[in-house]
């Protein structure tokens, strides 16, 4: 009877009723999380009704972003929507927090206590019992859906059956690739999302959080998806509409304030952009009842939301505690990033070293890479894994570790499967000509063992070694660009071999620190000078410039220095830091580049024969430790 009850259930058309309307009439504010516990009011924080409103059912909004600070009530509004869920149109939830243990935290103090006076769910959401695995800490079921709170740094939490409703809340948390690369499954928003196709037009979506790190802040990358609404408010004197701003010294208008020689605020107000005339905090609640959403791109279909805490409600955090906070920074560059993220709303420019990709297009020359350059004495190889792919740079290398591009490309198979090495072989071992008619061969190849193929990379690099390395990066800084190699066992027939296969470790924060500065020079006849053909594609730079150095801070405030992803896919970068390792594994930092007749002892294939020239395994001075 239970289940043909909710089977009908499941069978009406959603109530008309907002998420907006139902908070007022039914939500019930209790825990550690109530910064005002009892029944609820929208009118409390007017800039979070459009946002509800959107996320109803009425609403055809399917996804909504939020970029706000802190403690102006989002997590609340994602509350109010779990239960109304429950309430009046259930369907599978799923609550995303960037770990279990914040998800797990978030149902005992934000979710449960208020479950306790809220009567409409009480017949619904069942208390948690021990051997009830419908209702848990992390799950609870009821009639026709059920609520799940998860982790997003848990993989499986990306997996199983189909959700109607996705919360992502602190959005910027959330790992940019799940399971990194040894079995990375990709960027963890898109796995969250795919679980919603099913439902089509009938899925909804909210992602919330407080921005961090321009050009990594996950949220600042959800918000230009979207029409980018920001809160607007009437100036009590001249009724003109405006955004709140901190403003800043030189600026007109915005938050101004003095103080004394002890840092308390003496007076503060925010002078109007339009009239200029002061307005004090006491008209904030009058204003922010008469605001509305400003949509840079109103025709979007996701909707795009923009606070900062100068919107506070009254008695949450005020302006002259804002104001304080900005003077206890005091030049601390940790505490600015912690206002700006915070308080503005705002993401924070690290700098850090990041090549521009746009320069680099400008650096192109016109040679073609069919026919090397004449400067090139000898050429290497770099090839990136990944479970669909094999992703190829070929680099020519001249005096001075000057270098021009030779070949990049992408390989399609399974690295399982032979047909792709086949392609590869290729490859690796074509004659490619130089513009002077001479013949050169690769004699060093670099490729990646990461990721999910790693025997078969094994495999591959055994029957060609010691030509073709087989390399395992570790983003260490400051670690030797090519370590000494280690014994790894490979499967080989059935059969495990143990000891089969060198593994080379690479320096690759090293690598990237030492390739990103070369990116940089503007003299073609610099030492180092990367060189790039016309005609390639926007991708290859992208990609090539895909990773930035940030300076964070640990929790005991030592300063930690790392390279972090700016765009999602860096296979380039990979190739090309795998390309210039095999030319250091092959000696090249010490090369005689006084030698003219050094293209002799180079040419390790000859083209008359159809098995290899026999090489000797390099000598031990050939690879920097």
């Amino acid at each position: 009877m239970i289940y043909i009850q909710a089977f009908k259930r499941g069978l009406k058309p959603d109530p008309a009723l907002t998420i907006t309307e139902w908070s007022d009439k039914y939500r019930y504010l209790a825990g550690e999380g109530a910064a005002e516990p009892g029944r609820y009011r929208s009118s409390r924080v007017p800039y979070l009704i459009e946002p509800m409103n959107e996320l109803s059912p009425s609403s055809d909004t399917q996804e909504v972003v939020i970029i706000k600070p802190t403690q102006v009530g989002c997590t609340e509004l994602a509350n109010n929507f779990i239960m109304c869920i429950a309430h009046l149109y259930p369907g599978p939830c799923l609550f995303v927090l960037p770990t279990v243990d914040m998800a797990e935290d978030h149902s005992k103090t934000k979710v449960t206590p208020s479950l306790e006076h809220m009567i409409c769910l009480k017949d619904i959401i069942k208390p948690i019992r021990s051997k009830d695995s419908n209702n848990t800490i992390l799950r609870k079921a009821f009639p026709g859906g059920s609520w799940t709170f998860c982790g997003a740094n848990s993989p499986t939490s990306m997996r199983s059956k189909s959700i109607r409703y996705l919360i992502m809340d602190d959005l910027d948390e959330f790992k940019k690739d799940v399971g990194g690369k040894e079995g990375g499954q990709g960027y963890s928003i898109d796995l969250f999302m795919k679980r919603t196709d099913s439902y089509g037009r009938k899925k909804k979506v909210l992602k919330i959080s407080t921005p961090t790190v321009k050009e990594l802040s996950n949220i600042e990358i959800e918000y230009k998806k979207s029409s980018q609404g920001k809160y607007h408010v009437p100036c009590p004197h001249c009724g003109g509409f405006q955004y709140l701003e901190w403003g800043g010294k030189d600026c007109k208008y915005g938050i101004k304030f003095t103080h004394n020689e002890d840092k308390v605020i003496l007076d503060i107000c925010y002078v109007c952009k339009h009239c200029g005339k002061r307005i004090d905090e006491s008209e904030k609640s009058k204003m922010l009842e008469n605001g509305h959403y400003v949509h840079k791109y109103p025709d979007r279909k996701i909707r795009g939301f923009k606070i900062n805490s100068l919107y506070s409600p009254s008695g949450w955090v005020s302006w002259s505690q804002i104001a304080t906070e900005f003077l206890d920074i005091n030049k601390d560059r940790e505490k600015l990033k912690v206002f700006v993220n915070t308080r503005l709303a705002e993401t924070f420019d690290e700098g850090g070293d990041q090549p521009d990709w746009v320069f680099l297009t400008k650096r192109a020359e016109p040679y073609d890479m069919i026919s090397i350059p004449s400067e090139v004495r000898f050429i290497t190889m770099g090839t990136d894994t990944q479970d669909d792919r094999l992703i190829s740079v070929i680099r020519g290398w001249g005096k001075y570790e000057q270098s021009w591009l030779v070949y990049w490309g992408e390989l399609f198979g399974d690295p399982d499967q032979d047909e792709v090495w086949q392609q590869h072989d290729k490859l690796l071992n074509r004659a490619y000509e130089r513009a002077d008619g001479a013949k050169l061969y690769i004699i060093s190849a670099a490729i990646d063992s990461g990721g999910h193929r790693t025997q078969a990379v094994y495999r591959y690099c055994r029957t060609r070694a010691p030509r073709v390395m087989c390399i395992k990066g570790a983003s260490t800084l400051g670690k030797p660009l090519v370590n000494r190699p280690t014994a790894q066992d490979v499967t080989w027939g059935g059969q495990l071999i143990k000891g089969g296969v060198q593994l080379w470790t690479l320096g690759t924060d090293t690598a990237k620190s030492l390739i990103y500065n070369r990116l940089k020079q503007e003299d073609k006849q610099s030492a180092g000078y990367y060189h790039f053909p016309i005609g390639l594609t926007d991708e290859y730079y992208m990609q090539f410039t895909a990773e930035k150095m940030v300076t964070r801070y640990s929790s005991k405030g030592f300063p930690i220095s790392e390279y972090i992803k700016t765009r999602h896919r860096n296979d380039v970068l990979d190739a090309e830091i795998y390309a210039y390792c095999a030319a250091i594994r092959a000696g090249m930092a010490f090369m005689d580049w006084a030698k003219e007749d050094i293209n002799k002892n180079i040419v390790n294939l000859d083209k008359n024969r159809k098995k290899p020239v026999k090489r000797e395994e390099p000598a031990r001075s050939s690879f920097m430790s």
